[in-house]
């Protein structure tokens, strides 16, 4: 519980002026500056290893470019504010949350609009396809027939109508908060059980194949132009 504060806890309130009832949060942004180092770490090697597990075949420049893509400051960011963790936070009416919401309206829309033409997901065969692969994932257990994707709006690691990174203010404070949420969670139950919780919010992202990725972004996504598929 008291990682999980730390973790939520908004260091906007160090710039503030003396108060009375702030006393004693500063301990509290220190903590969570650790929190931080430790979650970014267990996050990119629980990644890193789902994606081994999932595509064994990819290559190197494949492994990086799925990485980045679920890493990316507004990956991070949309799935903070679009799973509702904002509301958590200690200060909820942050300008990073307000400023990432109008982002997020914005390229929901757009994304809903290209999901339309495939019915209900980016790739041939829609929203039957998500489900089969999500059936695939977990096995058959009848948890894919409600199955949906939600992140309508992300783009390989960018919002829909923005092909480079979000400004600062919109992701940067976000994506850090993710991050200390993870690292909380892998300090109070270890890397293996955090990231069981964790993985539900990510595998969306990780049901598309890196060259499924190159395909549907090319022109979309800077990130599918920087990263090429290198050697084996």
């Amino acid at each position: 519980s008291l990682l999980l504060h730390c973790a939520l806890f908004d260091d906007s309130l160090d710039d503030q002026e003396y108060n009375p009832g702030t006393i004693g949060l500063g301990s509290f942004s220190s903590l969570r500056d650790k929190i931080f180092h430790v979650g970014n770490a267990a996050l990119q090697l629980s990644i890193v290893s789902e994606i081994y597990h999932l595509y064994p075949t990819c290559t190197s420049g494949d492994m990086h470019l799925m990485k980045v893509v679920l890493m990316s400051h507004d990956s991070l960011a949309y799935i903070f504010v679009k799973s509702r963790f904002h509301e958590c936070l200690f200060d909820t009416y942050a300008d990073a949350t307000i400023i990432m919401q109008d982002y997020m309206k914005e390229s929901d829309l757009l994304g809903s609009k290209e999901w339309a033409k495939h019915d209900g997901w980016k790739i041939s065969g829609g929203l039957g396809e998500f489900r089969r692969r999500i059936e695939q994932y977990y096995g058959d257990d009848g948890c894919s027939e409600m199955a949906r994707p939600q992140y309508m709006g992300l783009a390989a690691g960018r919002l829909w109508g923005h092909t480079n990174k979000l400004p600062d203010a919109a992701s940067d404070d976000l994506q850090f908060s993710m991050k200390c949420v993870v690292g909380a969670l892998v300090l109070a139950f270890g890397v293996n059980d955090a990231w069981d919780i964790l993985r539900p919010f990510f595998l969306e992202l990780m049901l598309l194949s890196p060259e499924e990725l190159r395909t549907s972004y090319m022109g979309v996504s800077d990130l599918v132009s920087c990263y090429k598929k290198g050697k084996k």
